[in-house]
C-alpha cells in the first residue's frame, strides 16, 4: 500500500492513482486534490495533544546548549519555541505516527512546500515540518521519498533570508533601539523597585498596585520595545501619563551590549556541533522519535539570531541593575522572553522578583514560573503551582489587582449600563456575549458560528461579538453584517459588557472568571480539539460546556424561559472567595502593595 501525505495539492496525477489513501494537512489540498481516496490530518490527531510530560521535554531540548556569563539562554526563549513551533512539532509528530501505525502503509511518499526558515509555525500551521515525516518514518521502518517544490516564491524567500535577512534585520533592530532610547524619562539611577513591562496589553494588573504603594517607595517602571523594527510607540503611549518615571531598557545599552551580540553570534558559527540550538551532539527525541534532524533549520534561526539577540537584552539588563540597584523587581508576566530574562538575571544578580498574576492559564503546561515570589488570585491556584513544582512559599493569596473593581458593580444599575452600551432594555430582551480569543481563523470561526447559530431565530435574542484586544475583527464584522441581531463590540469596557449580559460563550479567556465573579452564567464552548478549555473551566468545576450549537442553544433557551435557570447555572459556578479570587472586599491591589513594600524592607 501506497501512502501519500502533502500539504498542497500539486500532486502528479501518475502519483495519486497509484496511492491507496492522500492526507493532507491543510483545508486547501484537501479540496483540490483530485482523487476521492483523500482525508484530513486531524481525522488521525489524538485527543491530548500534548502532556506535562512533552512540554517538560521541549524545556529540556531548550536548556544547558549555550550560555552566556553564566546565564542559559536557552529556557529564556522557550515561549517563543514551544507556542510558535514545539506545540506544533508535538501535534505533527504524534500525528504521523498515528496515520503510519493506522494505515501501515509499505512506502510513503510526501509532497510539501515548506514555509520559508523565518515563518513561525504555530499549532495548526497547516504545512509539514521538514524531517518529520523522515523521522517518524524511520522509526517505524517505513520507506518514505520527500518530493520538494524547489522553485518557488516560498523557496526563493528561504534562500534569500539566509543569505542577507540577519544582515539586514540586525542593523533595521539596532534601529530601532536608537528611536526607544529618544522615549521616556532620563535615567533616575538608583530605585527601590524596577517594574519592568514588555507590552500595553495586562498594564491594568499593576496599575493598581502602584496606586497602592507608599509615596516613600522609589519605583522606576522600564519598558522593552521587544521586536524588530518595534520601536516601543504603543506601550510609551500607554504609560505616557504615569507619576513615575519610565525609562526605555535600550537606555541602559552601551556598546559592549551590541559588541556581545557580535561576539555570541561568531562564536555559534565557528560551533555547529556544540554550541548551537539543536546539534547533533544531543539526541532530542520525542514519542521515541529522534527529531534531531528535523530541528536542525529552527537551529540556524535560534543561533544565527534568537541567542545573540538575547545576550544584548541579557547584557542590557545587567547594566539596568547595576544602574539601579533596585531592591526588588515587579513582573506581570515571567513567561515571555523579555520578562523571563529579568526574572532571570535579578536571580543571577541576588535581587528578589515578585510576579503578580495576570491570567488564568498561569503557570499553563508551556510555562512554569521562575520569578521569587508570586502574588496569586486565590487558594485554588496556589495549588495549581504546587503541581507544577512551585513551592508554597514561593506563593501568597492576594487576589487580583484588576478586579477590585468588580466588587462595587452590585451598585450599579444595569438598566442604566445597558442603555449606555445601546442594549435592549426591555425585560423580555435577552442578550448572548461571546468572548473570543487570538487563535487561528478556523478555531475563531467556529466560536463566532457556533454562537450565531446558537442564537439564530430565537425571538428576543441578542448576540453581541466581543473581539481579544489582540485579535484581528474582520470575521466578527463580517459575520454580524448577515444576522440583525448580533452586533460587534471592540471598545467598551469589558466588565460593562459582562454586567449587562445575560450570559456568556466561551473556550479559556480570563473573561470566563470574571464573568463568574459578576454572578453571570458562563457556557464553554468546547468546538476545538485544538484549543480545548482549561481545566478550571471544566463541567467538574462547575462551568456548563457545550460541544455544538444545539447544545448551546438549548441552554441559551432555558435560561432565557426560566430566571430560576440561571439563577442554577450560576451557583454552580466559583464566585468570589478565597478559592478563587480574594477580592470580595476589593483589597487585591493593597495586599499585593503590602506584599511589595515587605520584600523593599527585608532586601534593604
Amino acid at each position: 500500500m501506497k501512502l501519500i501525505l502533502a500539504d498542497h495539492p500539486d500532486i502528479p496525477l501518475t502519483r495519486l492513482k497509484e496511492a491507496s489513501q492522500v492526507v493532507t494537512f491543510n483545508e486547501e489540498a484537501y479540496n483540490n486534490v483530485d482523487t476521492k481516496d483523500v482525508v484530513m490530518d486531524s481525522d488521525y490527531q489524538s485527543d491530548e495533544i500534548a502532556t506535562d510530560e512533552d512540554f517538560d521535554t521541549l524545556r529540556g531540548w531548550l536548556t544547558g546548549q549555550f550560555f552566556y556569563a553564566g546565564i542559559d539562554i536557552g529556557p529564556l526563549v522557550q515561549n517563543t519555541f514551544i507556542d510558535l513551533f514545539g506545540h506544533e512539532l508535538l501535534r505533527q509528530t504524534k500525528t504521523i505516527k498515528n496515520i503510519l501505525r493506522a494505515e501501515q502503509p509499505s512506502e510513503v511518499e510526501v509532497f510539501t512546500d515548506p514555509e520559508p526558515v523565518y515563518h513561525w509555525l504555530p499549532l495548526g500551521s497547516g504545512q509539514i515540518i521538514p524531517g518529520i515525516p523522515e523521522a517518524v518514518a524511520t522509526t517505524e521502518n517505513i520507506q518514505l521519498d520527500v518530493y520538494t517544490k524547489q522553485i518557488t516564491k516560498r523557496h526563493i524567500k528561504n534562500k534569500l533570508f539566509r543569505l542577507v535577512g540577519p544582515g539586514i534585520l540586525r542593523p533595521l533592530d539596532w534601529g530601532s533601539e536608537i528611536i526607544s532610547r529618544t522615549r521616556g524619562d532620563e535615567i533616575p539611577h538608583d530605585s527601590d523597585v524596577v517594574l519592568f513591562i514588555f507590552t500595553k496589553n495586562n498594564i491594568n494588573v499593576v496599575g493598581p498596585v502602584v496606586e497602592a504603594l507608599d509615596d516613600c517607595v522609589d519605583l522606576t517602571v522600564v519598558t522593552h520595545s521587544h521586536g524588530f523594527l518595534n520601536t516601543g510607540k504603543k506601550i510609551s503611549t500607554v504609560l505616557s501619563n504615569s507619576d513615575v518615571p519610565v525609562v526605555s531598557l535600550e537606555q541602559y545599552a552601551s556598546f559592549a551590549s551590541y559588541k556581545n551580540e557580535i561576539n555570541t553570534l561568531t562564536q555559534l558559527a565557528k560551533a555547529p556541533n556544540s554550541d548551537q540550538p539543536f546539534s547533533n551532539q544531543r539526541e532530542h527525541k520525542l514519542c521515541e522519535v529522534d527529531l534531531t534532524p528535523a530541528l536542525q533549520s529552527r537551529g540556524w534561526l535560534y543561533s544565527t539570531l534568537q541567542y545573540p539577540r538575547v545576550v544584548r537584552y541579557v547584557h542590557m539588563m545587567q547594566n539596568m541593575f547595576r544602574t539601579e540597584q533596585p531592591a526588588m523587581v515587579l513582573l506581570k508576566n515571567d513567561g515571555p522572553l523579555p520578562t523571563r530574562a529579568v526574572a532571570t538575571v535579578a536571580a543571577d544578580e541576588g535581587i528578589p522578583s515578585l510576579l503578580i498574576q495576570h491570567g488564568v492559564d498561569l503557570p499553563s503546561r508551556r510555562y512554569v514560573p521562575v520569578s521569587d515570589q508570586i502574588a496569586v488570585w486565590g487558594e485554588r491556584w496556589q495549588k495549581v503551582m504546587q503541581a507544577k513544582g512551585v513551592e508554597p512559599e514561593r506563593t501568597e493569596v492576594t487576589g487580583a489587582p484588576q478586579f477590585d473593581h468588580l466588587a462595587r458593580y452590585s451598585a450599579k444599575d444595569r438598566s442604566q449600563v445597558r442603555e449606555r452600551l445601546s442594549i435592549p432594555v426591555d425585560r423580555q430582551a435577552f442578550t448572548v456575549l461571546l468572548a473570543s480569543q487570538p487563535f487561528d481563523d478556523t478555531i475563531r470561526s467556529d466560536l463566532i458560528q457556533t454562537a450565531m447559530d446558537a442564537v439564530n431565530e430565537l425571538p428576543d435574542v441578542e448576540l453581541i461579538l466581543r473581539p481579544h484586544p489582540r485579535e484581528d475583527t474582520e470575521l466578527h464584522k463580517e459575520a454580524a453584517t448577515d444576522m440583525s441581531n448580533v452586533h460587534v463590540s471592540e471598545s467598551d469596557d469589558i466588565h460593562d459588557l459582562l454586567f449587562a449580559s445575560d450570559v456568556l460563550l466561551a473556550l479559556r479567556s480570563t473573561v470566563v472568571l470574571e464573568a463568574s465573579l459578576l454572578s453571570r452564567p458562563v457556557i464553554i464552548l468546547d468546538i476545538s480539539s485544538e484549543k480545548p478549555p482549561i481545566n478550571e473551566f471544566s463541567e467538574e468545576n462547575g462551568f456548563t460546556e457545550v460541544t455544538n450549537q444545539i447544545e448551546a442553544r438549548q441552554c441559551i433557551e432555558k435560561m432565557k424561559n426560566d430566571p430560576n435557570c440561571i439563577r442554577r447555572y450560576v451557583e454552580k459556578q466559583p464566585g468570589f472567595g478565597r478559592e478563587y479570587a480574594l477580592n470580595e472586599d476589593g483589597g487585591a491591589a493593597n495586599r499585593v502593595a503590602r506584599l511589595v513594600e515587605t520584600l523593599v524592607s527585608k532586601s534593604r
